[in-house]
């Protein structure tokens, strides 16, 4: 059987590890979704590889920048996530734009799909959790 610690028990060690273990999850999954844009990117023909992960790594940092903390308190409804949705296209596209000025249509269609990759690569394990 598993145990709960009790913080105040255990000691600061355990909350800096469980602290620590949370960003490392956090860290771990940002980096799938970089890669997993950029090669949304890649795959749609918007660059190479190099310039696509480049390009998903900078939109990423923007879009956290900028949104990240709006995006955290809108998430906890359908509602939320779908406004979430819409800023990340917008800030990514934005990015993407900044890029590569030729081709507007198809900065719009890759911020469109590789925002709906992140977002099921976010919510289909949640989903898949929670039900």
């Amino acid at each position: 059987m598993f145990a709960i610690p009790v913080f105040d028990v255990a000691g600061p060690g355990v909350v800096l590890l469980v602290v620590g273990m949370g960003l490392l999850a956090l860290c771990i999954l940002t980096a799938l979704i970089v890669v997993a844009e950029a090669a949304v990117l890649f795959f749609l023909k918007w660059g190479t590889f190099k310039r696509s992960l480049l390009a998903s790594l900078v939109m990423n940092l923007v879009t956290t920048l900028i949104g990240g903390g709006l995006m955290f308190l809108l998430s906890n409804t359908y509602l939320g996530l779908l406004v979430d949705f819409l800023l990340s296209v917008l800030i990514e596209g934005g990015v993407l734009l900044l890029f590569n000025r030729e081709t507007v249509r198809k900065n719009w269609i890759a911020a469109l799909a590789a925002n709906a990759v992140s977002y099921l690569l976010i919510l289909l394990p949640a989903v898949l959790i929670f039900r």
